[in-house]
């Protein structure tokens, strides 16, 4: 009788590895490297970079048609010696924002309210306020973003009209010396802008997790109130209406720095200004303090 055969166990054994937690032994970054990073993020994904050609095409040809302007009336004395006159003659700076007020309105109208969208619609906000992040920190990032976008748009193009400027001058330093008051005038115009739009998009956008629903929130306050204003400044012969108005309001203060435009916007346009960006300020931290996706 054959004897039977031991069976070989072939189930591999099961290794103990030493896995345990060990402090973090490299250098540690301040918080504001945190901040900078989300900042730089929230700059890119507007703009379409990182992601795909047709990403890019649309805040890049807004972008162009910002810049054209500026650039066209600085081109023309540089490659045609002949033509001796100035950029600023050509285009005020009052009327380059004028003129770039609807791609301000188009930009911000898809890209500065959507930049809130998507993290209320993935539920990632949570993630967000888990860790070291603080939800002040993520409005701050997010503010700081817009901020950027809306100033390369609104103020970039004003900056590229006053070096050129001095490029195309016969004594470029003594137009530096006789023009260089006009400059915080110029930076303030364009913040002036930029800051009212910021807050307004961004308040916007922190109302619903819907992209679409936040492009039309703000298109319906930058459409509509122009109408309504035009509206009641018809029945009542004033100009004051004007001053309530999202889109010109906030243009007719900036020209007031910068000499001359649409007239003098009287103290109510201020008062505007100062709801909305404040307003703004007061949603986004209404919203974002209790620190969920809700």
């Amino acid at each position: 009788m054959a004897e039977p055969r031991a069976v070989v166990d072939e189930t591999p054994r099961a290794v103990l590895h030493d896995i345990r937690y060990s402090r973090y032994s490299g250098a540690l970054k301040p918080r504001s490297s945190a901040v900078g990073s989300f900042v730089a993020s929230g700059i890119r994904r507007p703009l379409g970079l990182r992601r795909s050609a047709s990403a890019k095409i649309w805040p890049f040809l807004l972008l162009a048609v910002a810049y054209l302007p500026a650039l066209a009336v600085v081109a023309v004395p540089l490659l045609v010696p002949a033509v001796n006159v100035q950029p600023t003659d050509l285009i005020g700076y009052p009327q380059l924002l004028t003129t770039n007020s609807v791609v301000l309105l188009a930009f911000v109208a898809t890209s500065i309210p959507s930049m809130l969208t998507r993290d209320r619609r993935d539920r990632v906000l949570s993630l967000y306020f888990a860790t070291a992040f603080s939800w002040f920190e993520y409005v701050v990032g997010v503010f700081l973003a817009a901020l950027f976008l809306l100033v390369l748009i609104v103020l970039g193009p004003m900056l590229v009209l006053f070096v050129g400027s001095i490029a195309t001058a016969d004594a470029p330093g003594a137009w530096f010396t006789d023009h260089v008051a006009d400059l915080p005038r110029i930076v303030g115009a364009g913040l002036l802008v930029a800051l009212f739009h910021t807050s307004l998009g961004l308040a916007i956008g922190s109302l619903t997790s819907r992209r679409v629903f936040a492009v039309g929130g703000y298109l319906a306050v930058v459409l509509v109130g122009p109408a309504l204003t035009g509206v009641v400044a018809t029945v009542t012969g004033e100009e004051w209406p004007f001053s309530l108005d999202p889109s010109s309001g906030p243009i007719r203060l900036a020209t007031t720095f910068i000499g001359g435009g649409l007239g003098d916007p009287g103290v109510l346009a201020w008062v505007v200004w100062f709801v909305v960006v404040v307003g703004g300020l007061s949603v986004l931290a209404g919203r974002y303090a209790r620190g969920s996706d809700a």
